[in-house]
């Protein structure tokens, strides 16, 4: 029994229509070709809903019988609730039962038999009347580690917390010092601040921005401050209410807007709330079961055995559906999040979003639409968002009303596999197309795409980590033409790529804190900046590289391609828009050029970054050789 004998394809609307996630309540229509050799009594679609567990079977029709292949296809309603669909064939003959569904529990696309029940496809029903913000859609950002990005006016020590170490020179490298129990007793600290960011806006402006998103800048003891201390008070290091007001203003009249880091799911010990140390003029947690915060934490054994974030035990956990703790972030007054809308604030990123619960996160989503439907709410989410699991149940991220967004970790995931040879573009094409297919298109384009961040290895140091010892003296060059290879990528594809502050520049970094080094004022590679001005300014002038289709390309097992284009003067979002069609185009083979031809409108197409490189279409095809790590991006000239 050959296996191309049954197909079905989710990623073509010949066997899926339409493609991707669907709107609750819509119909979808599912077919599957069986070549006319087996003898077939019976077709039937398996498809089970999410949130019932119950299974439902719908008997296929023979619609279509070719002289080699016999097509069966069935229509099915989404339904009205929101949530994932799953579905395979089950295929009933006189020589016994085949099952077919997809190849891997990972990845959409193409099916197999089975001789038991299958791998499912899944359909992610959603609710259409939530749309992600469209400035957002269209934003690039700039994510700032904010003690290492730049010190502005006299460094004012006194304000540094008691167990700090403060650097007295910028160039040194982050350290952790540690007890014999691997606890940090002293943080470092470098003394970037407000202002430093505010005097600098004009730089991060030239990058293409439109949001900074900043790490927390709340009162707290360490360096990273997802400790916090006291939510309503900026950490004096960086800065006052006033300078952080100042920012905010001077972003916005830049057309910059600001992101907060959220740090909800725990406090700090050394907080008002917690008040460990007794360094606070409160009645905290630990010192008295008497605290109006005792009820937000979980203690085994008063005071000293408490639930913590992984055991930290700096990081009390809070619980998420007290109510007292619920109304003092979001619902009274003066709460943590309209306190900050009142200041200007509007966007936030949930750290840790899968440690805190759906109408959790919801109660947040309404509260920010409320005062502004533009605000944005990101969460830090490393997997799929549509189908992940927490706190025991399937997440509701992306159904409609609890976040716009989450940061798009596997889509790095699969940049680097591709860069480390562990993955060809057959794979990354297959892989990034089921992304696509099961995010809504709202949240698709809303993604924050990044190659680095603050939890994450840098770019420059996972590349050179990637290459041969042996490949010494143009060791430098490659790694440039391989960053620039995937910073276009990056600023080329759907959603909002993100540049962790210091790429641009070159810096390195391995695991944390060598991730968190101070920005190289003074030794940045000026050609790499340029670089990403020039790719800033792309995304920002051109439509089609922001909210244009998208179509994935595999072209050999070292090059991966895509498609951005717009037609009919309408961008996917039915937006007007220029039309204009771009190939993004990279190999990433180190040593070998590639020759490869790709199914292209007919005409001139123009290399972007070399405006003299015309390529001609040959009866609709485009035959491009690239030079070994070289990456283009191809404008079609009409």
């Amino acid at each position: 029994m050959k296996q191309n004998d049954f197909y079905h394809n989710s990623f073509e609307s010949r066997y899926r229509e339409p493609f991707g996630a669907a709107p609750k309540g819509s119909n979808v229509t599912l077919t599957i070709d069986i070549h006319n050799r087996y003898p077939v009594s019976r077709v039937i679609l398996h498809y089970i809903h999410d949130k019932t567990d119950k299974p439902h079977t719908k008997d296929m029709d023979l619609y279509s019988g070719q002289h080699s292949f016999s097509a069966y296809e069935t229509t099915i309603t989404m339904p009205e609730e929101p949530q994932l669909i799953w579905y395979f064939f089950e295929i009933e003959m006189e020589d016994g039962t085949q099952y077919y569904g997809r190849m891997n529990i990972e990845e959409s696309g193409e099916g197999k038999l089975y001789d038991q029940i299958p791998p499912s496809w899944q359909i992610t029903v959603y609710d259409d009347s939530y749309e992600t913000p469209s400035w957002w859609k269209h934003g690039t950002m700039y994510q700032i580690f904010p003690d290492r990005f730049r010190a502005a006016g006299e460094r004012e020590l006194e304000k540094a917390p008691k167990t700090s170490l403060m650097h007295s020179h910028w160039e040194n490298d982050p350290i952790y010092i540690r007890d014999e129990n691997g606890a940090v007793v002293r943080w470092d600290f470098f003394g970037g601040n407000l202002k430093g960011i505010t005097e600098k806006l004009d730089y991060i402006e030239s990058l293409g921005v439109t949001v900074i998103y900043l790490n927390p800048i709340f009162e707290a003891e360490s360096n990273h401050r997802y400790d916090t201390g006291d939510y309503h008070t900026i950490d004096r290091l960086l800065g006052s209410k006033e300078d952080f007001k100042w920012l905010i203003k001077e972003a916005c009249s830049r057309g910059i807007e600001i992101m907060l880091d959220g740090v909800f799911n725990h406090t700090g010990s050394n907080s008002i709330y917690f008040n460990k140390k007794d360094e606070y003029d409160s009645v905290g947690a630990y010192q008295s079961q008497d605290s109006p915060y005792f009820s937000w934490y979980t203690f085994h054994n008063f005071p000293d055995e408490y639930e913590s974030w992984w055991g930290v035990g700096t990081l009390p956990k809070v619980k998420k559906d007290n109510e007292s703790f619920r109304h003092f972030l979001i619902h009274s007054q003066d709460s943590v999040i309209k306190s900050w809308q009142k200041a200007g604030m509007k966007h936030w990123r949930l750290d840790v979003a899968d440690e805190l619960t759906d109408d959790f996160i919801r109660d947040i989503y309404k509260q920010l639409k409320e005062d502004d439907p533009k605000s944005v709410l990101l969460g830090e989410v490393w997997e799929d968002a549509t189908n992940k699991i927490g706190h025991g149940r399937r997440r509701e991220y992306f159904l409609g009303g609890v976040l716009d967004s989450v940061m798009n970790y596997p889509l790095r995931g699969h940049m680097l596999s591709f860069m480390e040879g562990t993955a060809n573009a057959d794979e990354i094409d297959r892989k990034l197309t089921t992304i696509s297919e099961h995010y809504p298109k709202q949240y698709y384009y809303a993604l924050m795409n990044m190659i680095s961040s603050h939890d994450v290895e840098r770019i420059k140091t996972m590349l050179d980590m990637f290459l041969p010892d042996d490949l010494e003296e143009e060791r430098d060059a490659v790694i440039f033409d391989q960053i620039k290879g995937l910073s276009l990528w990056l600023y080329a594809f759907p959603g909002v790529p993100s540049l962790y502050y210091g790429d641009e520049a070159g810096l390195t970094g391995g695991d944390d804190p060598d991730n968190r080094k101070p920005y190289p004022w003074g030794r940045e590679n000026k050609q790499l900046i340029n670089w990403y001005k020039k790719i800033g300014r792309w995304r920002r002038e051109h439509t089609a590289l922001r909210t244009g289709v998208w179509k994935s390309y595999a072209l050999h097992p070292d090059v991966y391609a895509f498609e951005r284009w717009i037609e009919n003067g309408i961008d996917v979002f039915g937006e007007e828009a220029n039309d204009e069609d771009f190939i993004y185009l990279f190999n990433r083979n180190h040593k070998d050029k590639r020759e490869v031809i790709l199914p292209v409108w007919k005409g001139k197409w123009q290399h972007m970054e070399n405006k003299r490189r015309i390529f001609q279409a040959k009866d609709g095809e485009l035959l491009i050789t690239l030079e070994p790590s070289e990456s283009m991006l191809l404008r079609h000239m009409h």
